[in-house]
């Protein structure tokens, strides 16, 4: 963004473009997107977008940080108020249950969430927003059920991140049959990921 709102009617203009972007999202391919159409679906003036925002790469960008921020939040929220699961994979579950809600829920965030890639179109490539999912993820996660094993915390987080996000895209487009097949597997796969990492491995027997 050029500049963050300091005041109501500002924060009002930024969302209503942003809702706007990611109504736009769910309907068009982004090349089909302008930003003279995003502000007619917002009802701003032209001139209103670019105090915000120099283009429309910019609206998408703010867009897939926006939905990283709300799940992390969500997320937080459940460690926070001590509502999370009491061993890790129940809690892997309880996070991938907020995910696969908030990609029903929340407008364009099936289509602009945490890669930072839309249609081969590179957002911004100063931000890893796989990297910044995997830290705080792996962060709480630590600090809750510690670390008994010896995979490497950071790569292993930033591995499960990746896969994750890809296999629940490949949810979105196969038949509802085989939705649950896809995501039971997604799971299976990040519990195996962790489980080098949080679950006490077996000492190495003597020869």
């Amino acid at each position: 963004m050029r500049r963050q709102p300091v005041q109501q009617r500002g924060a009002a203009t930024v969302s209503a473009i942003l809702e706007a972007c990611a109504s736009l999202l769910n309907e068009y391919d982004y090349d089909d997107i302008t930003t003279a159409r995003i502000v007619d679906v917002a009802g701003v003036p032209i001139g209103s977008f670019y105090q915000y925002f120099p283009d429309k790469r910019s609206v998408v960008h703010a867009l897939a940080l926006r939905g990283m921020e709300t799940y992390l939040r969500e997320v937080e929220q459940l460690f926070a108020a001590d509502l999370i699961a009491d061993t890790w994979r129940e809690a892997m579950n309880q996070i991938v249950s907020v995910y696969l809600r908030m990609l029903t829920d929340l407008p364009g965030f099936g289509r602009v969430r945490f890669s930072d890639m839309l249609d081969s179109h590179r957002l911004d490539s100063s931000v890893d927003q796989y990297e910044l999912m995997a830290e705080r993820l792996a962060e709480m996660f630590v600090d809750r059920f510690g670390v008994h094993g010896e995979a490497p915390v950071m790569l292993t987080f930033r591995i499960a991140v990746q896969t994750a996000d890809a296999l629940f895209k490949l949810a979105e487009r196969v038949d509802a049959d085989d939705h649950a097949y896809v995501v039971g597997t997604a799971n299976e796969l990040l519990a195996g990921m962790l489980a080098p990492i949080f679950d006490q491995q077996p000492a190495p027997q003597s020869p």
